[in-house]
């Protein structure tokens, strides 16, 4: 919980706070401000439900992107819009290569228990998404 909250709360004060201050429109559609990817749906979830908690009380908006969940209702929430993606690399490519997700307004891309992901065998699927990520602050 403290090593996640070392990366949420820097980044939900830049997100409410930053240069963009009183201009964040709420938008169908948006594109996600935030990328955090975990190795696991565990952690994945546990991340998810600390940003739920902060972000939510900044009418922040995510969603948790993870095979195992339901694949539709994951889709409804990125085309409603969301500020802040978290999910597993595999459901990620999943939703990139769908056309379901793209990365035009990131401001953020965390790597959270990148080791993990590499000894999981998942980095093909970390280079692809962040060839898909450009000139983002990667922490």
């Amino acid at each position: 919980m403290g090593k996640t909250l070392a990366f949420v709360l820097p980044i939900l004060e830049s997100l409410t706070n930053g240069p963009t201050k009183g201009s964040r429109k709420i938008c169908y559609g948006k594109a996600p401000s935030v990328l955090v990817l975990l190795p696991t749906r565990e952690l994945a979830k546990q991340v998810y439900a600390e940003f739920e908690v902060y972000g939510g009380s900044l009418n922040l908006t995510g969603c948790c992107l993870y095979r195992g969940a339901p694949y539709r209702s994951q889709v409804t929430s990125l085309k409603r819009g969301v500020d802040i993606v978290i999910g597993t690399p595999g459901r990620i490519k999943d939703h990139i290569e769908r056309g379901n997700l793209n990365f035009s307004s990131l401001k953020f891309c965390v790597l959270d228990e990148a080791d993990g992901m590499l000894k999981m065998g998942f980095a093909d699927d970390v280079e692809l998404i962040l060839g898909k990520v450009k000139d983002v602050t990667k922490v």
